[in-house]
């Protein structure tokens, strides 16, 4: 199918310049969230402090999580010189395109090339590639460190070469101590099951040496170990402080979420968007014997997802960015099934993928138009865009049409893959980015970062957003004490409050608001008012 060296070589360029296009488009455009501030101040105060080991945020010790993530946003904001959105999603952005190159790279070993193509094309199109690429969560960072953990794990069990066998567990216990920095110890629960239900359903215990038990725990440890090590020399309580956020939030004991047992079932379609109608062919297909050589790996990546799904959701503690480490193995799933479909037709008949197909057709276009519907009646200034983008779809679905009843399956699908990447620009350019709701926010605390000289006192009734903390480029005490607050108001310092608080100060009539604006601040999926307050 892909006979020439050339052809493989422009495919792998087109994949890569993809992942590249797709996780830095409009990379820095958005306003930070809460989230990623807590990432972005964290690091900047390692910066300021040039304390490396004990993360600190707003000036309070922060151990909620590993500090991988802390630690490449502060030396990308060394280089840069400061630290903003582009260097607080940067590592995400740069990893996302990197776990897109591992899964190309292990994927062409396991698999004929096209399927190594459509596995990584089928990962960077997924909504969770999209969404976390430019998030400054550790998320992506994780996921790429779980990924080339499994997919060297497994290449080492199947490589008859001992050399490979070594190095690629080599690469598997280093990713997966990386993996542990960056957002430990989640990488236990989604590594450490699927492995170990690997060896059960394969019986291949006579491969548990292969692993390299000794020399890799050695090497885990070296590199996981002296971090937790000096933060307990550095601190009071830390093992206690770590029982409750690992231990007892996946128990459920703390923040829980109160999500149900079944919520990834619903979050699985989401982040597997737009290839949602594949969920079900991957937790089937692995089962059938008609995918022959192909039928043990399959295996193995069915593990992969269902395992990780179903430790997520046992877990009492659900988020819905806990299970984007097994999105990966659902792409390359997905992506075996989508290469029959396209140019065997062996597994699925042509009349079954003639109706599949129709059905995402139809699918995609009422979304387009439900697009356009909304627009028209709930924000009219955004009409243009989405006629712009419906017409974009119809361009692209019709070339699409034309080149596969030309049997020129290739190029539809190249063409089929950059139409999305071009809509998705689109979309960020269109919709993602001006419609933010932490925009806002972004303005609001722009503005009194501005008011506030350096050397003058800021403080927070009740707290402050960790984007307020973030845009002001400071640290802002929180006071509760409502005594307190008005001591510091009489002497000269700004306060800031939003919301409650904000009605709460007015409505005592001794505060004189010298900065308001109407939409300050979020509140859950809402905006509420916020003033800077001053004596003067």
């Amino acid at each position: 199918m892909i006979e020439t060296n050339n052809s493989k070589i422009f495919l792998v360029i087109a994949v890569m310049v993809y992942a590249v296009v797709v996780a830095f488009w409009a990379l820095s455009d958005g306003p930070l969230d809460n989230h990623e501030c807590l990432v972005s101040v964290t690091a900047r105060e390692m910066l300021q402090t040039g304390d490396w080991i004990l993360p600190k945020y707003n000036g309070q010790v922060r151990l909620q999580k590993t500090p991988l993530s802390y630690w490449l946003v502060a030396s990308i904001a060394k280089i840069t010189g400061t630290v903003d959105e582009f260097s607080t999603r940067l590592p995400s952005a740069a990893t996302a395109v990197f776990s897109a190159a591992v899964i190309l790279f292990f994927t062409a070993k396991w698999f004929q090339f096209p399927i190594a193509i459509l596995s990584t094309a089928v990962w960077i199109s997924t909504l969770g590639f999209i969404r976390y690429s430019h998030n400054g969560r550790p998320e992506m960072l994780l996921c790429s460190m779980v990924t080339i953990s499994m997919m060297s794990f497994y290449t080492a069990m199947e490589s008859k070469s001992r050399r490979r066998q070594v190095l690629y567990m080599l690469v598997f216990w280093l990713s997966f101590s990386l993996g542990m920095l960056a957002k430990g110890p989640v990488p236990l629960a989604l590594v450490a099951p699927p492995i170990f239900l690997y060896f059960v359903v394969s019986k291949k215990w006579d491969k548990v040496k292969l692993t390299l038990p000794i020399i890799g725990t050695i090497l885990f440890l070296l590199i996981f170990l002296p971090w937790l090590f000096m933060i307990a020399s550095k601190t009071t309580g830390s093992m206690a402080f770590w029982k409750r956020e690992f231990i007892d939030r996946f128990t459920g004991d703390y923040a829980s979420g109160q999500k149900p047992f079944w919520f990834y079932l619903m979050i699985i379609f989401l982040f597997t968007a737009p290839f949602s109608a594949f969920v079900l062919h991957t937790v089937i297909e692995p089962f059938r014997s008609i995918w022959d050589k192909k039928k043990p790996v399959m295996g193995y990546l069915w593990l992969w997802l269902v395992i990780q799904l179903v430790v997520m959701s046992i877990s009492g503690g659900k988020r819905q960015h806990y299970i984007l480490p097994a999105i990966p193995a659902f792409s390359i799933l997905a992506a075996i099934c989508l290469h029959d479909m396209i140019f065997e037709n062996r597994v699925f008949n042509l009349k079954y993928v003639k109706l599949f197909f129709t059905g995402h057709l139809i699918a995609f276009a009422a979304g387009t138009i439900a697009l356009i519907y909304w627009t028209f009646t709930k924000q009219k200034s955004f009409i243009w865009p989405a006629i712009h983008i419906f017409l974009m779809f119809c361009i692209i679905t019709a070339l699409v049409v034309v080149l596969f009843v030309q049997k020129r399956k290739i190029a539809a699908t190249v063409l089929l893959f950059a139409g999305y990447c071009a809509i998705i620009m689109m979309f960020f350019t269109y919709f993602f980015v001006p419609m933010d709701y932490n925009n806002p926010s972004r303005i609001f605390s722009l503005k009194i970062g501005k008011i506030v000289a350096p050397n003058e006192k800021l403080v927070a009734y009740n707290g402050a957003s960790a984007r307020t903390i973030h845009y002001t480029g400071r640290i802002i005490p929180k006071i509760t004490d409502i005594a307190e607050i008005y001591k510091k108001y009489e002497d000269g310092q700004y306060i800031i409050a939003t919301g409650d608080d904000y009605k709460k100060l007015i409505a005592d009539g001794r505060y004189n608001s010298i900065f308001y604006q109407q939409e300050a601040e979020r509140s859950g999926q809402k905006h509420i008012e916020g003033a800077l307050f001053h004596k003067n």
